[in-house]
């Protein structure tokens, strides 16, 4: 008996779309949870006060989807940026160091 390939899921939607700028992201033993926010100032709020991060959508994912997840974004921003030129992130670089 030969196996035949797997059938590519079909996908239906759409989804609601969204936009984010903040992100926060925890762990624990079977999962991981990456909140998704808006960062902006209060409604008139001060200069000097902090920024508020309103809460856009919350996604848990197994750490195998996570971990898959991570070259399919490197590739996509390279291929990106390939076309456009580096794009700056401010810390990037530092988040890999150990």
């Amino acid at each position: 008996m030969s196996e035949q390939p797997a059938q590519e899921p079909t996908w239906t939607g759409p989804a609601e779309s969204v936009y984010t700028n903040a992100l926060k992201a925890s762990g624990a033993a079977f999962d991981v949870t990456l909140v998704f926010g808006l960062l902006q100032p209060g409604p008139g709020a001060p200069a000097d006060q902090p920024p508020v991060v309103s809460e856009v959508a919350r996604v848990s994912m197994s750490w195998g989807h996570l971990k898959s997840m991570v070259p399919l974004l490197a590739r996509l921003v390279a291929d990106y940026e390939s076309k456009v030129g580096q794009i700056p992130a401010p810390g990037f670089e530092d988040q890999w160091k150990g």
